[in-house]
């Protein structure tokens, strides 16, 4: 956190709105310590999604306590809980498009930088804009109605604590953090499920746990580990979720929470009860709520209303129409305009991140055009690529709704967390960029699918495409090394000679441990 924070904005056109208790400089640092400082933050980076895997190991063989488990994730994530923002300058946009709705203007239609008009005299418009990228300063926020709603209440409250955006950041890191606190909290809760576990092979029952040893923890012990590990501890939300203060944190927290609240109403019997009707309606009006804060959470909308029809509910439609359309009404007075973010949702799409599938496929077909001769512009390659990852996207959802449509409703089936965890991780992957907090949406429900079940072929499948999204994205957000390189080059045969020395030493450390390994395995 503070290799990463000693930086500085990336962006020279950018300013930090305050020191944050003396962690952020006050000037930029010299080309030396930024290439220690960028060195520092890599490796760290590195050390932590290594002992991630570590932890995650231990839990997968149901010998870490879900205590355990909960006091690492809290050690890993303090820092990052009290430290400023890192890695993304999106929560000081956040607070500016709440000045912008608190001014009475729609973030949807205006641009940041709107904070400097005349209109917007009287307000500390240029601290916002300065603390914002300067690629977002002109662009239409592309959030729902709950989103602006949430930004405008953090705006209303950082103003009345004093003007500038450094207050307003502070109170949407605390909505951060409580929301991921609350998803970690639900996913925890989907262990206290309507019936027994179902037994079978991929399933983890008592067995897990020989009886009377008091070695292991027991089944629901273990599900808490394995959920702690894999969320709660995950880089991905230590770094991003609560370190940048991004509000995906709180739709994955709604929409966790819609699931819940439909399984409650699941029963086997043939026709719901009043009571059921009401909690299904609950769940699609917490889900719209999700959807109004980030558009991809919509899809815990379409799941709710396919299982509502397939389970034979047919008197509950009508309910969940009503209760969504609640949901929504509520959602844009809670943001003080109506849905005209609609228009926005193409916002982040205007920039290009390389690590998105579409971006790799496009660079790809570029590279094997060439070799071939042909003259294809990179601009029509990205949008062919772009095209082809959302219709696959899109057919992976189409086909998710379609199996789970296909199953009765009391199969033992977990279709609920498939659809949302898998659809989630296909609409993350196939959109035009890719962030690292565009995994809130799908990892904690495949964590659920994990921990939930044994590890056959299938969830060491979901465990890999977990751990390996994790890390991927982690490190893609990395800074530069250029200036570490430099300092490299500089340093000479010393530096290579204290390199070596100091991989040897490590080497040497380590060596004891792999020769015990391989006489236990022996």
């Amino acid at each position: 956190m503070v290799g990463e924070a000693r930086l500085g904005p990336r962006d020279p056109q950018a300013s930090d709105p305050s020191s944050w208790w003396g962690i952020l400089p006050s000037a930029p640092p010299s080309d030396t310590v930024r290439g220690v400082l960028a060195a520092t933050a890599v490796l760290a980076v590195i050390a932590l999604c290594l002992t991630w895997v570590i932890l995650l190991r231990h839990a997968l063989r149901h010998a870490l306590p879900a205590r355990t488990a909960a006091v690492a994730a809290l050690a890993w994530a303090t820092p990052f809980a009290v430290g400023p923002p890192l890695f993304s300058r999106d929560v000081y946009a956040y607070a500016a498009q709440g000045e912008l709705a608190r001014y009475g203007l729609d973030p949807a239609t205006h641009g940041i930088g709107d904070l400097l008009s005349p209109e917007a005299a009287g307000t500390a418009g240029a601290a916002f804009v300065a603390a914002v990228d300067p690629r977002w300063r002109e662009t239409h926020a592309p959030y729902g109605g709950l989103a602006v709603g949430v930004e405008r209440f953090a705006a209303a409250v950082g103003n009345a604590l004093g003007s500038g955006p450094a207050n307003v950041t502070v109170v949407l890191r605390i909505i951060a953090v409580v929301s991921t606190v609350a998803l970690v909290l639900l996913m925890l809760r989907l262990w206290r499920r309507p019936g027994p576990l179902t037994a079978g092979t991929g399933s983890l029952t008592a067995a897990s746990s020989p009886a009377g040893t008091g070695t292991e923890p027991g089944p629901a012990d273990s599900y808490a580990s394995i959920v702690l590990v894999l969320l709660a501890a995950n880089p991905f939300v230590i770094i991003h979720l609560i370190g940048g203060a991004h509000l995906d944190a709180l739709a994955a927290a709604l929409l966790a929470a819609a699931l819940v609240v439909d399984r409650m109403r699941i029963r086997e019997r043939p026709s719901p009860r009043h009571h059921d009707l009401l909690l299904g309606a609950a769940a699609v009006a917490l889900a719209c709520l999700a959807g109004s804060v980030k558009a991809t959470a919509f899809l815990g909308v379409a799941w709710l209303v396919v299982a509502h029809a397939r389970d034979g509910w047919r008197r509950s439609l009508g309910a969940d129409v009503a209760a969504g359309t609640i949901a929504v009404v509520a959602a844009s007075a809670a943001g003080g305009f109506g849905p005209t973010w609609l228009g926005a949702l193409a916002t982040s799409g205007k920039l290009e991140t390389g690590v998105a599938p579409a971006s790799i496929l496009a660079t790809a077909a570029g590279a094997l055009g060439h070799l071939v001769g042909l003259d294809v512009t990179d601009d029509s390659l990205l949008r062919a690529t772009r095209a082809l990852t959302l219709l696959t996207a899109g057919l992976i959802v189409g086909w998710l709704l379609l199996r789970a449509w296909s199953r009765p409703p009391a199969s033992g089936h977990r279709d609920d967390l498939a659809v949302v965890g898998y659809g989630g991780m296909a609409v993350a992957l196939g959109s035009p960029v890719l962030y690292p907090w565009y995994l809130a949406l799908s990892v904690p429900f495949l964590a659920a699918l994990v921990a939930l079940a044994a590890l056959d072929r299938r969830t060491r499948a979901v465990l890999a495409l977990v751990v390996v999204t994790s890390v991927w994205l982690c490190a893609a957000t990395l800074s530069p090394l250029a200036a570490t390189w430099r300092l490299l080059g500089r340093a000479g045969a010393p530096g290579a000679v204290a390199a070596a020395a100091l991989v040897l030493l490590a080497l040497a450390a380590a060596a004891p441990r792999v020769q015990r390994r391989a006489a236990r395995r022996r």
